[in-house]
């Protein structure tokens, strides 16, 4: 049984909200001991370890291009797991042997805007398209469109697992084009407003869910202890999770002593 885990890593990222210079710098300053959690996690798992490097610098390609790189790596690989550059494995548990990869395994969840967000948005004309709530509405117009009314979930790419079996059937590389086609469909054939609808965008967290919806693909919820997400609204580690995700880029939580 040969085995994977690998991530994606670029210094020359376009200015993105999800590539500010603060988080560039952090990278450049945590990167060689990130790498030396996720290896030593591989070696763990027994399964070979690789940071792919890219020449990409648009940040929502090198969303994309993560996912296609997870299902060409079944061409040499039985079971594969994907990781966000800025996830840090804590645990002695090994993610192979906790999950059925016959499935895709990531962690969905939803995060729906309480009234007052959407009132203060809606005053201001402006949602952020990164909002896990604005996602997920264009998710679900891109199934209408295909007469499936989709969940009010959302998956995380940051964390992602599987198989040949399983990620041949999501085969998502063979899907992208449809994709976009029906993106471009529900962006003009869609229940949403304006004002959340402009701030769409060809996004893979929503094409993932999307076409695992469609096409009722083998989905396991790994649970937030797999992909325990530290952003605004958790900014605090637990010792009680896995996977450290680190959105907020303060990999001196787990490093404190990198100077």
């Amino acid at each position: 049984m040969k085995r994977l885990i690998f991530s994606i890593y670029t210094d020359k990222l376009d200015p993105h909200s999800s590539a500010s210079d603060y988080k560039k710098k952090q990278f450049a300053t945590y990167k060689n001991d990130i790498i030396q959690v996720q290896q030593g996690y591989a070696f763990y798992c027994n399964a070979d370890y690789a940071l792919q490097m890219t020449e990409i610098t648009d940040y929502n390609l090198l969303q994309f291009e993560k996912l296609v790189l997870f299902q060409k790596a079944i061409e040499k690989y039985d079971e594969v797991l994907y990781i966000d550059f800025d996830v840090l494995p804590i645990t002695k548990s090994n993610f192979f042997e906790s999950f059925d990869l016959n499935n895709i395994c990531a962690y969905s969840f939803g995060r729906d805007m309480i009234k007052k967000d959407l009132v203060e948005a809606a005053r201001w004309d402006h949602f952020d398209p990164m909002n896990i709530y604005i996602k997920t509405c264009c998710k679900n117009a891109m199934l209408l469109i295909e007469d499936v009314v989709g969940n009010n979930e959302l998956i995380n790419t940051g964390v992602l697992g599987g198989n040949k079996n399983s990620i041949e059937k999501l085969n998502f590389i063979n899907n992208i084009n449809e994709m976009n086609k029906i993106y471009e469909i529900a962006k003009e054939d869609n229940v949403y407003p304006d004002t959340i609808v402009k701030n769409w965008f060809p996004n893979n967290e929503a094409f993932i869910s999307y076409l695992i919806e469609k096409n009722n693909v083998p989905f396991t919820n790994i649970g937030i202890q797999w992909n325990f997400i530290l952003d605004k609204f958790c900014p605090k580690p637990t010792a009680a999770c896995h996977f450290l995700h680190h959105v907020n880029k303060e990999f001196e939580l787990s490093f404190p002593n990198v100077v």
